[in-house]
């Protein structure tokens, strides 16, 4: 077996990146608008934070950026990254009041 395919056969069975799902976690606080008199960006920011962080996908918004997999190497990581990744957008854009990004 040469390195490539064993690689690939780990890719398949174990991926170095996990596909994250998550149900029931909407969010629960005050949406962010800069418009809003009572906007505190660093209470929200925190808030989103910790959000993140209890469904698995704060490292692909905060800190640490969790680095893409190459989609040769490993196609199943490289998959789950961005479904990950697209997820992770998905809950800030709930964060958000529609005001920040209509238009």
């Amino acid at each position: 077996m040469t390195v490539d395919s064993e690689m690939a056969n780990t890719d398949a069975t174990t991926p170095s990146i996990r596909a994250i799902s998550v149900r029931g976690a909407e969010w629960k606080h005050d949406k962010f608008s800069r418009n809003s008199p009572t906007a505190n960006f660093s209470k929200w920011s925190k808030a989103l934070e910790i959000h993140l962080s209890l469904l698995g996908l704060k490292f692909y918004v905060f800190k640490t950026y969790i680095p893409r997999p190459e989609p040769k190497d490993e196609p199943v990581a490289h998959r789950n990254w961005v479904s990950n990744d697209d997820l992770a957008r998905a809950v800030v854009l709930t964060a958000l009041d529609d005001s920040e990004y209509e238009g």
